[in-house]
């Protein structure tokens, strides 16, 4: 008896310590904890969760701190596979990470398995707005994201629609996706269907399996369906609710790494974005897109500076939404009063107490607020932000705050009084938490450059390749530096506001350029009227495109400094009244041609025909390489046309090649010259042109002492043709003249030689030098096809 009472005891204590202890440990203890799968491209550093999904006994989820150990950076230089190993803090649980990193030489294939919830029923325009468009506008062009829902499907085999018998699942497993995120179980809550519910796990891991034994062997997701708010169609959420751990259950015995993806969690509050109860509409699409990206991509990185709007945490109200056009720069859309945007670990220590926001407002009296930590915590800055017109075109507004350090979340708040909640009151951008009015306004993206110069701002810097959706225009003087970035105009162009009322200064430097707009990247209208245009300084740029700098009005300058390569394709480099190589610069300068028109020709530098002053001038030590393109026809392959002046500073460097006429000028009031300054090159080359090195209406050549000189057309028999009197005149050195033979005769230094009167026709002109010989022996010029100071 008194062994029975000890025993009883003790079953009493173990029964009590049961009690007492949290259930949630007890059942980590007999639950699992699925692997976190990441998922990234080459070069992309992602981070893993600080929290996991972890499952009890019934398989209901909660949330671990879990601990991981290093990372290897290495792993994200190129594909592979990477198992990371973790503990939870409490309980000590081992957890698995596996980061798997798929090349960005082509997009990473995802596969959206679902059924109305992931086709887009209740969604707004579905095609750009359901869930998975939306994750594919957050994740970027690395990824190709197939929707592959279908209404009404079920998971079980049983059910009254299953999916595995649509044209969408066949289409899936041809796909061969490299990620695959499953989300069905909504319909399976019918009463009809949760009858056969017993087969539900088992009906799950075939699928599960199903798409893991395709050859590409994808990353596995299953997603927990949003919550039902009310019984609609007959789904119910009670049904649902004992749904939930069978998918859980479903990923256990799956036996392969399989994901959780929570989105019953993630839309307990967004009842106001599904109309029927069920469905969600796009804001509510938005919200589910966003949940799984953050599933799938990792820990959301600390934030501090200027970040784009791809870098938000949350959101309550906006959509993930991109251009149409090349620019394909995330912005979220469809903002109404009272949405919110959050932006998770911003770092606040380098705060200077302003905020800088991109954003597109429709209507006056929107307002922001700035709040810390949740939607209505605390306040820390708010502003009234400028009104833009419409949701196309784009402002900065700098925000003050009050003085805040350490890293939380940070919250804006949009509101419009009296505004319905279907109205769209603004577009956000990007935002910079660390704005310095005394530093570069950082560019993002297109928007953001358009919003920068509708904000009046002059002093520019990119943070990011962009690609231009529309034509922007200055209105000030402007530096923008392009940081080693691309600024793709594309069918676009970068234009002057010519009601200003004054020249510009532009100051472009340090980047790319691109673009295919026959107008060229950056315009400005033909213009007599000092007041318009710009004067442009060009530093350290590569260009490849159609046209760069069109900016042909009366007395602007276009300058070009350090290293530069431009290349055309079917235009010139530039189109311009003046152009200045700076001292010690250099310009490459090539056009691929199309055809014989000047501005859209195979003329790498093009002036016009007007008869104003249009000088081309390389200072003393600059170089310059200009070659035509072979595609066009007839004259309208030159190195240089329309110009009054070209010199050559002291020092400086003029090459020229190609098969037409190098030098052309027409309609200037009297002849152009080219004058080259002691020790400087010029050397011009052609190789089809049936007159040689030069086509002009009037030139008249000046080398002084060049250091070398060469005019050579070595397979023609004529130096010039000119429509007005000509003329070349030499001092200094030793001339040789080649002929037609390709024999060549050497004279001694000579002091001048000058050929006058030359015109079509009467080719020779008239010789004048103190040279006896070089005047008994020099016959008609078209008998000579190189004239040179070089033997």
């Amino acid at each position: 008896m008194k062994k029975i009472q000890i025993y009883s005891w003790m079953t009493c204590l173990i029964i009590a310590i049961f009690v007492i202890l949290p259930l949630s440990t007890k059942a980590a203890e007999n639950g699992f904890i699925p692997t976190v799968n990441i998922v990234t491209t080459t070069g992309n550093v992602v981070d893993l969760p600080s929290e996991v999904d972890q499952a009890d006994r019934a398989y209901k989820l909660t949330k671990a701190k879990v601990r991981w150990d290093a990372v290897d950076p290495a792993i994200f230089n190129g594909v592979g596979e990477h198992v990371i190993h973790g503990t939870t803090e409490n309980g000590q649980r081992a957890v698995k990470g596996v980061i798997h990193v798929f090349a960005n030489t082509k997009p990473v294939n995802v596969a959206a398995i679902g059924d109305s919830i992931t086709y887009g029923m209740n969604v707004e325009n579905w095609a750009y707005n359901a869930y998975p468009k939306q994750l594919n506008n957050r994740l970027g062009t690395n990824y190709n994201v197939t929707n592959y829902g279908n209404s009404g499907k079920t998971l079980l085999e049983s059910g009254n629609d299953p999916y595995i018998r649509t044209t969408q699942y066949t289409q899936s497993l041809a796909s061969n996706p490299n990620v695959v995120i499953i989300q069905l179980g909504t319909n399976d809550s019918k009463p009809a269907n949760f009858a056969k519910i017993d087969s539900f796990v088992g009906d799950y891991v075939k699928l599960i399996n199903k798409y893991q034994t395709l050859a590409m062997k994808p990353v596995v997701y299953v997603a927990l369906p949003p919550v039902v708010f009310n019984t609609a169609y007959t789904i119910n959420q009670a049904n649902m609710d004992k749904i939930l751990p069978k998918i859980v259950e479903a990923a256990e015995k799956a036996n392969v790494d399989v994901s959780i993806i929570d989105n019953q969690t993630a839309t307990v509050g967004a009842k106001e974005f599904v109309p029927d109860n069920v469905h969600p509409n796009g804001k509510g699409a938005a919200i589910l897109a966003n949940n799984v990206y953050h599933t799938i991509t990792g820990e959301q990185p600390e934030l501090s500076g200027k970040v784009a709007a791809n870098a938000y945490n949350t959101s309550y109200g906006a959509i993930n939404a991109i251009p149409t056009t090349a620019d394909k720069t995330l912005f979220l859309s469809n903002i109404s009063t009272q949405n919110w945007v959050s932006y998770k670990n911003v770092n606040f220590d380098k705060s200077l107490g302003n905020l800088q926001m991109s954003a597109a407002v429709p209507y006056n009296a929107t307002t922001v607020e700035v709040r810390l930590d949740s939607p209505t915590s605390t306040k820390i800055g708010t502003k009234a932000l400028k009104q833009t017109g419409n949701v196309n075109t784009w402002a900065l507004n700098t925000i003050p705050t009050t003085d805040v350090t350490g890293t939380h979340d940070v919250y804006f708040v949009f509101s419009r009084p009296s505004t319905a909640a279907s109205v769209e009151v603004a577009r956000l951008g990007s935002i910079d938490f660390s704005y310095d009015a005394t530093k570069p306004t950082e560019i993002m993206s297109a928007q953001d450059l358009e919003a920068a110069l509708a904000s009046g701002l002059t002093n520019l810097k990119l943070m990011n390749n962009i690609t231009f959706t529309k034509n922007l225009q200055l209105s000030d003087d402007t530096k923008l530096n392009l940081n080693g970035f691309t600024m793709d105009t594309a069918n676009y162009y970068l234009s002057k506001n010519d009601t200003v009322g004054k020249r510009i200064q532009f100051d472009i430097f340090g980047g790319n350029v691109a673009g295919k707009n026959a107008y060229g990247s950056i315009y400005s209208a033909t213009s007599e009227n000092s007041n318009y245009g710009m004067n442009i300084n060009a530093k350290d740029i590569t260009f490849n495109g159609t046209l760069f700098i069109r900016n042909n009005v009366l007395n602007a300058i276009v300058t070009f400094d350090g290293h530069n390569v431009i290349k055309s394709t079917t235009g010139s480099n530039v189109y311009v009244r003046n152009m200045t190589i700076k001292a010690g610069a250099y310009y490459y300068g090539s056009t691929e041609g199309g055809g014989s028109s000047n501005e859209s020709g195979s003329t790498v530098i093009t002036m016009g025909i007007g008869n104003t002053d249009k000088n081309f001038i390389v200072e003393p030590q600059a170089k310059v390489e200009l070659y035509p393109g072979s595609k066009g026809t007839g004259y309208g392959q030159n190195a240089i046309y329309g110009f009054s002046k070209i010199n050559i500073a002291d020092g400086a460097s003029f090459t020229a090649s190609g098969a037409r006429p190098m030098i052309r000028t027409e309609y200037t009031a009297k002849n152009a010259r080219v004058e080259v300054a002691p020790n400087a090159v010029f050397d011009v080359r052609t190789t089809e042109a049936a007159e040689g090195f030069s086509f002009s209406y009037g030139i008249d050549y000046v080398f002084n002492h060049a250091m070398y000189l060469n005019l050579e057309s070595p397979t023609k028999t004529s130096f010039m043709y000119a429509h007005r009197n000509s003329s070349i005149s030499i001092y200094g050195g030793k001339i040789s003249v080649w002929t037609a033979a390709n024999s060549t005769q050497n004279w001694d230094s000579v002091d001048v030689f000058q050929l006058n009167n030359i015109l079509s026709g009467k080719n020779m002109g008239t010789l004048t030098t103190n040279s006896a010989e070089l005047k008994n022996t020099f016959g008609s010029l078209a008998n000579y096809v190189r004239l040179t100071n070089q033997n």
